[in-house]
Order: C-alpha cells, then structure tokens, then sequence
C-alpha cells in the first residue's frame, strides 16, 4: 500500500487536494465530486481518503493553467459519457439479442479507452507543466 496525494483546480475555481490509497501497480479509478459544484473528477486510486481544499502557495497556478483546464474538461466528458454507456448497458445486459449486447458492450469498452486517453493526457500535462 501506498499513499498517495492528488491535486486538481476545479472549474469553479477552488483548487483541491485529495489523500488517497494505492494497494498495487494499477489502481482503479475513484471519481469524487467538488465539494462545492460536485464537478466529478477522476482519481487514480484504491481508496480515496480525504478531499480538502488546497491553500498552498501553488493553488493559484493549478487553477489558471488553460490547457490543463482543458484537457480536464475533457476528461470530464468522457467520464460522463463512460458513466451514461455504462449504465445503459447494465440496464440492456439479459434484455437483447447478444449481438445487440456486444455492439453496445463495445460501445462501453470505447468510452473506456478514450476516458483512460483523456486522464493519461491530464496527468502527462501536470508532470510536464507542473500546474
């Protein structure tokens, strides 16, 4: 186990910091809401334990970066529409013809892909740009 600590600047301006938990080399992906806007927001961990709100020196920069804010907003996105897939093809899984099924299941496993594209962009633009 290791710990972890996660830093975004929301939409809504407030920069956050969240504790979490890593038990091994791939950890899940934990989606925690802004506590002001409840924005969701991705996380790459096993257990999330705390969110609280960053006042450090460096808040302003993490909220101000325009590319990260991009870039997280389209993350955001895809993880909206990850979650809708999702929930459609639980709610269809026993309902329709399994060709139906796979088509809609590939549908899911796409969302994933371009979700997992769009997070890997976000955190190689925070090593890299340091925001």
């Amino acid at each position: 186990m290791a710990g972890l600590i996660a830093f975004w600047g929301c939409q809504c301006g407030t920069a956050w910091r969240v504790i979490a938990e890593v038990y091994g080399n791939s950890p899940a992906i934990q989606t925690v809401s802004c506590p002001r806007c409840r924005t969701p927001q991705a996380i790459h961990a096993d257990r999330v334990i705390t969110i609280t709100e960053d006042t450090s020196d460096l808040s302003p920069a993490l909220a101000r970066c325009e590319e990260k804010e991009r870039l997280l907003g389209a993350r955001n996105k895809a993880l909206d529409v990850y979650r809708r897939m999702t929930a459609e093809l639980a709610k269809a899984a026993g309902m329709m013809a399994h060709a139906e099924f796979q088509f809609l299941y590939d549908k899911v496993v796409g969302a994933r892909q371009y979700l997992s594209e769009a997070s890997q962009q976000v955190i190689e633009h925070t090593a890299k740009h340091g925001c």
